[in-house]
């Protein structure tokens, strides 16, 4: 299976190019939110107790499920990144060595004041993502979201490139062609 990680920080345009390769290309989608909601509809809030390794068991599950069944393309997005993620990026690195997925790493980079715009966007209001600029300015004081280091990982400042060019560039960097 080949599986394109959509990584970046908040408003950095993950879903809507995973779902441009879903809908344009035939790629199955798993968004970060899909695991995230599922652990939110049994703890009272985001990050408490042992939300984070529940809400990856989920994400480690389906992956493993995805491969099993012989998915070809699969996209999924995760808000990650920031160096104090690194240890939970590495587990994902080995566990995809392990199951024998070929994981290409996409860093979507745009600018901070295009991220704070997008923060707004209406399909953020009624989500459990991040919709506003306040509190997006003080993730990206604080945290750093860099490329996942790997020697696939391709980064892309979509600050002014349409979902449709970004998932060309990644279909080019994956060799993708149809089946």
């Amino acid at each position: 299976m080949k599986l394109v990680w959509i990584h970046g920080a908040p408003a950095a345009g993950k879903l809507t190019v995973a779902t441009t390769l879903q809908k344009n290309h035939g790629f199955k989608l798993f968004h970060n939110h899909l695991a995230v909601d599922i652990s939110l509809a049994i703890y009272d809030e985001f990050g408490e107790k042992d939300f984070y390794q529940f809400t990856n068991a989920i994400r480690f599950k389906v992956l493993k499920k995805a491969n099993e069944l012989g998915v070809e393309h699969l996209v999924m997005t995760y808000m990650t990144c920031a160096e104090e993620d690194n240890p939970q990026i590495q587990a994902y690195l080995e566990f995809f060595h392990r199951e024998n997925i070929d994981v290409y790493p996409i860093h979507l980079k745009p600018s901070d004041e295009v991220l704070l715009e997008r923060t707004t966007a209406a399909e953020r209001i009624n989500s459990h993502k991040i919709s506003c600029p306040e509190q997006l300015g003080t993730l990206l004081a604080s945290s750093k979201f860099k490329p996942i280091e790997h020697p696939r990982t391709l980064s892309i400042d979509n600050s002014e490139l349409s979902p449709e060019r970004v998932a060309a560039m990644i279909l080019n960097h994956i060799g993708y062609s149809p089946t």
